[in-house]
């Protein structure tokens, strides 16, 4: 059985984005699913069996209306993003205190409504920040395991921030913030521990600062 689902989306570009926004989409699993685009609508061909076909083109549309959710809080300054849109925009989990951290301290209100982030910062500014975060929160956790989740959403806001990881946690070491024992735990709260830290300059670099600024 095959089904073919035709979506607007605007231009080539938009629906590049659309299809991959789609494909990580709960749900949409079939047996063999193609995307093509034609002008300003992206075609998606379902096949498989009817059971299969009739569930995926459910979820298709599904994550068509929460895409069309995105370029609706793209289009405004201020709005409410899901987290599970956000997760699938940017193909990583949301690291959601962090990404409320780090944009109020850029400057940008920032807070959760139930499962939807409410900011005045700029759509693109949110992705990239968010991208960022689970980026740098993999990496971490890869290279310190035994890590306190406190200390990892420290370690992580401090990183993107432009710090040097190993001369933080060092100097955290130092200064009795971390007890080392068969793990690395955080004693303190770690947001309240970034607020201070934020203005030490210890193993910064100068262009990551600048460029924190720049934004």
């Amino acid at each position: 059985m095959e089904v073919r689902v035709r979506l607007k989306c605007f231009n080539q570009n938009t629906c590049g984005e659309l299809a991959e926004f789609i494909s990580r989409h709960r749900g949409v699993k079939s047996s063999r699913i193609v995307y093509e685009v034609r002008g300003s609508v992206l075609e998606v061909s379902i096949t498989g069996s009817p059971n299969e076909v009739v569930n995926a083109k459910k979820a298709v549309k599904r994550a068509y209306d929460e895409w069309r959710k995105f370029v609706e809080f793209k289009s405004r300054r201020l709005g409410k993003l899901d987290v599970d849109i956000l997760s699938r925009i940017t193909g990583k989990p949301v690291v959601p205190d962090v990404l409320i951290v780090l944009l109020k301290a850029s400057g940008y209100s920032a807070e959760f409504s139930g499962s939807e982030l409410v900011t005045n910062a700029p759509p693109d500014f949110i992705v990239d920040l968010s991208l960022d975060i689970s980026m740098k929160f993999e990496e971490l956790s890869r290279k310190y395991p035994k890590a306190s989740r406190g200390l990892k959403h420290l370690l992580v806001s401090l990183s993107v921030l432009g710090y040097d990881v190993e001369d933080m946690l060092q100097y955290l070491k130092r200064e009795g913030y971390v007890e080392e024992n068969h793990r690395l735990k955080l004693v303190k709260e770690w947001s309240s521990l970034l607020a201070t830290l934020h203005a030490i300059d210890i193993g910064v670099s100068r262009d990551e600062d600048r460029g924190q600024e720049d934004r």
